[in-house]
């Protein structure tokens, strides 16, 4: 079901992080998130938010990843630029620190543009 074109998200969106080649993939898992939430499907009112809140969700998915290619797939516990030290979380510390933020900032971003809307399943 793909609600988001790669045009929309550069044009009306204005999105620039994702490269078009990622941009299926990306989208895929976005909208995973936000079915598991959904209660019903958008209509012409509601679509838009919809497609603004999968083009940020992919945003933040797509950055997430770049992230982890660039510490070695580990999550990063803390991070210090003036002296330039990073933290690696172990195991244990990075399931709960990956499942816990991104999963709380991705149910932030869809709460943000959907709260509203009645598409979410009540008491999310």
């Amino acid at each position: 079901l793909n609600r988001v074109s790669y045009q929309f998200y550069l044009t009306e969106y204005e999105g620039e992080s994702i490269p078009e080649p990622e941009w299926k993939q990306t989208m895929i898992k976005a909208e995973s998130y936000l079915d598991g939430m959904m209660y019903t499907e958008p209509n012409e009112k509601t679509l838009p938010k919809v497609q603004f809140c999968l083009c940020e969700i992919a945003d933040l998915l797509y950055q997430d990843g770049q992230n982890k290619k660039k510490s070695g797939g580990r999550d990063i516990l803390s991070e210090n630029t003036d002296g330039y030290s990073v933290t690696y979380a172990t195991e244990a510390e990075a399931g709960k620190i990956a499942v816990n933020s991104l999963d709380k900032k991705v149910y932030a971003i869809i709460r943000r543009y959907l709260d509203s809307t009645g598409l979410l399943y009540a008491g999310v």
